[in-house]
């Protein structure tokens, strides 16, 4: 008998953890989505999502063709959490104005966030944009490094040159 006791106080006790964790995690996602919407209210209110939830505000034109999915691309970047405005990563020196190396992947290759490189598919070279990147885009609900989970994240991106796919 006490070991049937034990074995449901053990089942319950699990699923009591689990449904925890759920909540938990829908909590984590509710406070990161929260976050997003006052950002984004305050800083880029008539910016509307692409399908898949990327924000991407241009700051300055390109030219030349539109980077496809197969081209290799160097790009000079930032990155911040949203949450505390907290640099996480760049390119070398690029938020104190120093340019030594570029990031340099090919698009559509899963190398980089998600988020990232659907926006390369919107720039030519020489063009400037914000990102904001939610965290189904970028690091999702595990996080990375000094990425917490279900944490948005703001990229200024430049596109440095651009080398088609043949």
């Amino acid at each position: 008998m006490k070991q049937l006791a034990t074995a449901f106080l053990t089942f319950f006790t699990v699923i009591a953890l689990f449904s925890c964790d759920d909540n938990s995690l829908e909590e984590q996602r509710n406070k990161e989505l929260e976050l997003l919407n006052e950002y984004l209210l305050e800083n880029y209110p008539d910016v509307e999502p692409t399908s898949s939830g990327l924000y991407y505000i241009e700051e300055t034109d390109g030219t030349g063709d539109t980077i496809k999915i197969g081209d290799r691309v160097q790009i000079y970047y930032a990155t911040w959490r949203l949450s505390d405005s907290l640099l996480i990563d760049e390119s070398n020196g690029y938020t104190s104005g120093f340019r030594y190396e570029p990031l340099e992947f090919v698009v559509g290759t899963g190398s980089v966030i998600a988020g990232l490189d659907e926006a390369m598919t919107y720039m030519q070279k020489g063009t400037v944009a914000n990102l904001v990147i939610d965290s189904g885009l970028a690091y999702g609900q595990n996080g990375s490094g000094s990425v917490p989970g279900f944490t948005s994240l703001l990229m200024q991106v430049e596109v440095y040159k651009v080398y088609p796919a043949n």
